[in-house]
């Protein structure tokens, strides 16, 4: 019967009692006659109305129902409250065992710049591997595709063959036989005093993306003669790897003349040089496509690396919530209830078995968990790079970049992929705290290094500077995070917390109303049988 139709039911019932009298089959005469036998209750007889009793008067009284809503609104209130009080302790929990305990371990990894070699990092000396450091020989001492090397015992040697055939040639001529023009003084000097210098130097190549090919491209680069020059070997080594454009306007040794003053260095003959030796570079040098190309496949490579290690960090972080929400559980039921066992052995290892159950339960959501960090991690890892190619990133930015990736994919999927019983406010609601709360996480990443420092700085407690560092900072960060959330609550930006306190309500009047209806129903049904047809 639907509540309409109660209604109409209960009106009905009214009109068909209204100024009739109420008629009921007699009473058998033994129990009359007990009745009149006993002795009776003049205050109890003095209370009694029966016509009063079916005939209430309905009236409305709004400060009781709004007395009643206020306690309604406060049971709304303080279960909220409750509730985020239950999540800080698991928050604390999880910060201290996740990204600022695990995490933190696993950040011994992290590298200045991230996990990448970009070439903005290279100019800045930054490699993340060993293989893509600078090493000379890889250029000089590697034969290229042509199966020939710069530099080596052989006279045969790239750089050998080409000093020698700048040389003169006539001994008739003394004025240059095994003589050469100095390509950088327009000299003529003798050649057992110069040595082929790379115009472009083999350090700047490879910072310019050298590193990201194979030895034998490089070898390739150096033995290309359009970017050898011949010049005094004093020249050469003053000029080293530095570009030749900066060692001309430098004053070493501490001479007040500039280096192209000092070693007679014709400008002329330099910028041409210059010009020569950056054309042959840039053709060596890998292309836009061969760029993306080992940056995609390393960000891969890495990535992998980067997923299964946040992956771990949120199961482990899981994992140790579960377990130590469990195991306070089972701490705060044998305070309250006391032992289930004759034995504390024997209570404690059922208690266990117990903690053991509700953590295995959680299987699947440790799983989620993982996959949820791995694609993170994998997605951060491709962000830091990206990052990297125009800034340098700190090892610490590393890791903040990964949290806040993590807390903004959390936060997206909610957004996007919301639960079936989050409405679209609820959600962004939800969306907005969780990119808060990973705001903050950040927040406590960056405040990890000057604690840690604070702390180092007491002798007693250096032994456990790190564990402390974690607690200290993971707990600050847990209570920020329910201190922002609860901000969020209140501020209230998508109307969703007064949605579902307007919903609890409505459910708990609803509720106090069946259980009213129930008493009138089966009020009615009684009256039915007292009423003459």
């Amino acid at each position: 019967m639907s509540k309409l139709e109660q209604f109409k039911k209960q009106q009905a019932l009214r009109t068909r009692l209204a100024n009739r009298p109420l008629i009921h089959v007699a009473a058998a005469p033994e129990d009359v006659a007990a009745l009149l036998a006993a002795e009776g209750n003049a205050s109890r007889f003095a209370s009694l109305d029966y016509h009063a009793s079916l005939s209430v008067s309905i009236k409305s009284a709004p400060d009781e129902a709004r007395l009643l809503l206020e306690q309604l609104e406060q049971q709304f209130e303080s279960a909220r409250v409750d509730a985020l009080l239950t999540k800080a302790q698991r928050d604390i929990v999880g910060a201290i065992a996740g990204p600022l305990g695990l995490g933190k371990v696993l950040s011994v990894y992290d590298k200045q710049g991230g996990s990448v070699t970009t070439i903005h990092n290279a100019r800045q000396g930054i490699y993340a591997r060993t293989d893509d450091e600078y090493n000379r020989k890889d250029y000089t001492h590697t034969k290229n595709s042509l199966e020939k090397q710069f530099a080596g015992k052989s006279k045969q040697s790239v750089g050998a063959t080409f000093t020698k055939d700048q040389l003169g040639k006539d001994e008739n001529q003394s004025d240059t036989y095994n003589k050469l023009v100095d390509g950088y003084t327009g000299e003529t000097v003798l050649g057992s005093e110069t040595s082929p210098d790379h115009i472009v130097p083999l350090h700047t190549y490879h910072k310019d993306g050298g590193f990201m090919q194979s030895k034998t491209r490089r070898a390739d680069f150096a033995t290309d003669t359009e970017n050898l020059i011949s010049t005094r070997r004093s020249i050469n080594q003053s000029m080293s790897d530095v570009e030749k454009q900066e060692w001309a306007k430098r004053k070493a040794n501490g001479r007040d003349e500039t280096n192209e003053k000092h070693y007679g260095i014709k400008e002329d003959n330099l910028k041409k040089a210059v010009e020569r030796g950056e054309a042959t570079a840039e053709k060596h040098q890998p292309t836009t496509g061969e760029k993306a190309a080992f940056y995609t496949t390393h960000a891969a490579q890495t990535g992998v690396t980067e997923g299964l290690k946040m992956g771990a960090q949120q199961a482990f972080g899981m994992l140790m919530v579960e377990l130590f929400s469990s195991a306070l559980d089972e701490i705060k039921d044998l305070y309250r209830n006391g032992r289930q066992n004759e034995t504390l052995f024997a209570d404690l290892g059922e208690r266990l078995k117990r903690v053991g159950a509700t953590v295995s339960a959680k299987w699947e959501q440790m799983l989620d968990s993982f996959s949820g960090g791995f694609v993170s991690g994998f997605v951060s890892n491709a962000v830091t790079v990206l990052i990297n190619l125009f800034v340098t990133t700190g090892k610490r930015a590393v890791r903040m970049i990964r949290e806040g990736i993590f807390s903004l994919l959390k936060a997206l999927k909610t957004f996007l992929f919301p639960p079936k019983e989050l409405s679209f406010s609820q959600a962004a609601h939800e969306a907005l705290k969780l990119l808060a709360a990973g705001g903050v996480v950040v927040g406590g990443v960056a405040l990890e290094e000057a604690v840690e420092k604070l702390i180092l700085s007491v002798p007693l407690f250096t032994p456990i500077a790190g564990m402390l560092t974690a607690i200290l900072v993971g707990a600050a960060t847990a209570l920020s995070m329910t201190f922002v959330c609860y901000l969020l609550d209140k501020l209230d930006l998508f109307g969703a917390i007064r949605t579902e306190r307007d919903k609890q309500i409505i459910g708990e009047l609803d509720t106090r109303i069946s259980a009213q209806r129930a008493v009138s129903m089966s009020v009615i049904d009684e009256l039915d049988n007292y009423l003459l047809v």
